[in-house]
C-alpha cells in the first residue's frame, strides 16, 4: 500500500475513475464537517474532531469505502443502504455509480451534528 503524505495525493493516486467521485465525497466533508480537520490515518483520507477520528473514505481494490464512526448514524440509514456491502461502520460501493450523494451529505451532515466521541 502507497503511503500519501496528503488528501491530494491519494485522490491522484487512484484508479481514474473514482477520482471524481472522491473528489466529490471530499468537497463534502470539506463543507458539511465544520471544526473537523482532514488528516491521512491509516492510509486513508479522515476527518478528524477533538483528536477523534469519526469519518473516513478509502479506494480498496474492489471498491470505494465509507467510513462513518458514528453508529446511530449509519445505523438510521441501513434501509437505505440495504442493496450495499454494509460493515459495522464501512459501507462498501463496488462501483463509483451506487453512491448516493445526498444520502452521504445527510450521514456527514448528521455525524457533525453530534458532538462527543463516536
Amino acid at each position: 500500500m502507497a503511503v500519501h503524505q496528503d488528501v491530494d495525493a491519494y485522490i491522484a493516486a487512484a484508479a481514474p475513475g473514482r477520482q471524481e467521485a472522491l473528489r466529490a465525497i471530499r468537497r463534502d466533508c470539506l463543507d458539511l464537517l465544520p471544526g473537523f480537520t482532514e488528516e491521512i490515518r491509516h492510509g486513508m483520507p479522515t476527518y478528524v474532531r477533538d483528536g477523534e477520528p469519526e469519518l473516513s473514505f478509502a479506494s480498496q481494490k474492489r471498491y470505494l469505502s465509507l467510513y462513518v464512526q458514528r453508529e446511530d448514524v449509519l445505523d438510521r440509514h441501513r434501509e437505505e443502504l440495504a442493496h450495499l456491502d454494509v460493515g459495522r461502520s464501512c459501507i462498501r460501493y463496488r462501483r463509483v455509480d451506487q453512491i448516493d450523494h445526498d444520502l452521504v451529505r445527510t450521514m456527514l451532515t448528521e455525524t457533525a451534528a453530534r458532538p462527543g466521541t463516536p
